[in-house]
């Protein structure tokens, strides 16, 4: 890990998470442009991405601003690269900026409360994007708040079918985030709850991700194998990177038969899942994501009323149904276009998809 990397995981860890009551561009920078005429180009929405390297984040913001571009929006995006004061910082700077509205991936709950605040104290509107551990959380001044999907419907979809594909007396390890974000930590706890639920299945523990990439996955999964002397059955990841770097210290440990799992369905977990390295990996589909806090935000935008709480509908593949996946790129040239909506053919919740009737 570089010099940089080591500063960045040790500012992480001093971050703690607590439930919110709460890609890659460059700081400052534009995503979209006005549009013109009909009243359109009159609203800007700023964008705090969490981590704008990671590409399910990224697509997310891209299909936003496209459907934003489309709808007359401009969007400034900003990116907290892992970093929580970084994104105070940065929400600091959207609120200086007087935009209408601003959606944000919150890393730590606790340093970005007071921004937020600050942000509502100047009248700009908040939208969370995977923002609220759960439903029943305080949405402090969000408006809104969109789930990406896995923390609760992706993770009940894995857990049955890790059940299915295990059963018995089997182990189970987890491979969480080094950053306690209050969706993924929900997203562990549901892992957990539904794959011991009624079995004989063992939540054995779980590892932490400090680097959020395949090679930080792959050494404490492998620490993990080590001290349960390789007697683990599955193993479940928060994203495809740390499933597949599971998958290789179970291929060095010598593991067969190893069921391994990981949500986002990003391109590198997909091919995992052809070539038998990950057994499944849920899409949280975040080009759909995007798509719904576009159609939010310009509804807050417009006056209208939303749901307080949005959960994007996510999707389960194998190497059986991977034929019926939509790409990520092409689904985001659609919304560009115009040829796909919430209204038409984007899969939107139907209180979602009502906003634009």
């Amino acid at each position: 890990m570089s010099n940089r990397s080591r500063r960045r995981t040790t500012a992480l860890a001093l971050a703690l998470g607590a439930s919110l009551t709460l890609a890659a561009c460059g700081s400052g920078s534009d995503s979209g442009s006005s549009g013109g005429g009909g009243g359109k180009g009159d609203f800007t929405v700023g964008i705090s991405n969490a981590q704008g390297a990671q590409p399910i984040l990224k697509l997310t913001q891209d299909s936003f601003t496209a459907a934003a571009k489309r709808d007359g929006i401009k969007v400034k995006a900003l990116d907290a690269q892992l970093d929580p004061a970084k994104q105070v910082t940065d929400v600091d700077q959207l609120v200086a900026q007087r935009v209408d509205l601003i959606v944000v991936y919150p890393l730590d709950a606790n340093s970005l409360k007071p921004a937020l605040k600050r942000a509502e104290a100047a009248g700009i509107k908040v939208v969370g994007w995977a923002g609220m551990a759960s439903p029943d959380a305080d949405p402090g001044v969000l408006t809104s708040n969109v789930d990406t999907g896995g923390s609760y419907r992706g993770s009940k979809l894995l857990g049955d079918y890790v059940k299915d594909k295990v059963g018995g007396q089997s182990k189970v390890l987890g491979v969480g985030l080094g950053v306690p974000v209050p969706a993924l930590e929900t997203m562990m706890s549901q892992y957990d709850k539904t794959v011991t639920d009624g079995t004989d299945i063992s939540w054995i523990g779980r590892v932490d991700n400090p680097t959020d990439d395949i090679a930080g996955a792959q050494k404490v999964v492998a620490t993990a194998l080590t001290k349960y002397q390789n007697d683990v059955q599955a193993i479940m990841a928060y994203n495809d990177s740390s499933a597949i770097g599971a998958a290789v210290a179970a291929k060095a440990a010598g593991l067969k038969d190893v069921v391994i799992v990981g949500q986002n369905g990003d391109e590198d977990g997909v091919k995992a899942v052809e070539d038998g390295r990950l057994s499944a990996t849920v899409d949280l589909v975040p080009w759909r994501t995007g798509l719904i806090l576009a159609t939010v935000s310009k509804a807050i935008l417009d006056g209208k009323k939303v749901p307080a709480y949005i959960e994007s509908p996510t999707e389960l593949f194998t190497k059986e149904n991977l034929g019926d996946r939509v790409p990520w790129d092409e689904a985001k040239s659609k919304i560009a276009s115009g040829a796909m909506t919430c209204a038409d053919g984007g899969g939107c919740p139907d209180d979602v998809a009502s906003l634009v009737k």
